[in-house]
């Protein structure tokens, strides 16, 4: 039994692979099927990182705070 794949891609990517894989005589539905059925042995791995931004905390600088902040860093030196 065989299913239907649809999404969207880039109008130029679409193009590009179109044309490498007529050059190479093949279809583009013989390299998405080639490429998912590699995914899905192995052969193929995908890497992807997402960096969260980091949470941040506003403070108000009293004079009292800047006092105790001097004062670590009088420690430190």
């Amino acid at each position: 039994m065989q299913s239907q794949v649809i999404f969207k891609t880039e109008q130029n990517l679409k193009k590009a692979a179109l044309k490498k894989a007529k050059k190479e005589g093949m279809s583009l539905k013989m390299v998405l099927n080639h490429c998912m059925k590699d995914y899905v042995d192995g052969k193929i791995h995908f890497y992807f990182s997402y960096q969260k931004e980091p949470e941040v905390e506003i403070l108000e600088v009293t004079p009292d705070l800047q006092k105790k902040m001097d004062k670590i860093v009088d420690l430190l030196k």
